[in-house]
């Protein structure tokens, strides 16, 4: 985020939360609990063990998000560099990635069951081809040539790798990471919502309360966490790379 924009930012946070709050009052906490009722629901929500639901919903979403990235980058790469893999492999990424995740629940719940293989198992379809697809657009606009000079000084393939490809796919596959983990975070609700357990199934539950405050509250929460979880891989990208950032710049 850049700090002459900052102020720009709280301003429009202010203005959101003060029309929602004046809205809320308006409608109704049955309709739309305002700010007020939804910051008073959190101590109940947490009684009720929400921040525990939240760490298991996380562990669980983690596990298959890990998966998709260890799968899902080096498929992507493959794809970009060799026409073979790409004829073999691009029909399938164009299926998969149109395939709603949704109509897949009740076919991994018959091979998964409930538990947490079901929900990494449906977190890894949501998330990897993003990442996927991000790699091999990535690996696919690097210009062949550029590497070919850096064979002609004598470079080994994995130094051209590492001195020429990593540099340029860097950007992507954050790009792709970041994508991946907010498709990731929402398959992750999605399963548990589908089955009643953990952080997904208090929000399905409360969306059968007289008031919203509780529902708005575990929506609230959600998209900090996602907010925080994509900002903390933006921040690794620049650790990491010092060039993500001027690439991020150029853009």
């Amino acid at each position: 985020m850049r700090r002459d924009m900052l102020p720009w930012n709280l301003l429009g946070i202010v203005v959101a939360l003060g029309a929602w709050e004046i809205g809320g009052r308006m409608l109704g906490d049955g309709l739309l609990a305002p700010p007020s009722s939804v910051l008073a629901a959190f101590p109940a929500l947490l009684r009720d063990g929400m921040a525990e639901a939240l760490g298991t919903a996380m562990l669980q979403m983690l596990v298959g998000y890990a998966c998709a990235l260890l799968v899902g980058i080096p498929l992507g790469v493959l794809m970009g560099r060799s026409r073979m893999a790409d004829r073999l492999l691009h029909p399938w990424l164009s299926m998969l990635l149109v395939t709603s995740t949704a109509a897949l629940v009740p076919l991994f719940i018959l091979i998964f069951g409930t538990g947490m293989a079901f929900c990494g198992a449906l977190v890894f379809m949501a998330s990897a081809f993003y990442i996927m697809l991000t790699a091999y657009q990535g690996a696919r606009g690097i210009d062949r040539r550029l590497m070919a000079v850096a064979r002609s000084f004598g470079a080994t393939r994995m130094q051209a790798f590492r001195m020429v490809l990593l540099p340029g796919l860097f950007p992507y596959l954050v790009t792709g990471a970041r994508v991946g983990l907010v498709h990731a975070i929402r398959a992750m609700v999605m399963a548990q919502m589908f089955v009643m357990v953990g952080f997904g199934g208090l929000i399905a539950q409360s969306g059968f309360d007289a008031s919203t405050a509780g529902l708005l509250a575990l929506l609230v929460t959600i998209m900090l966490v996602s907010l925080a979880l994509n900002r903390a891989l933006d921040a690794t990208g620049h650790r990491l790379a010092p060039w993500y950032r001027a690439s991020k710049a150029g853009h």
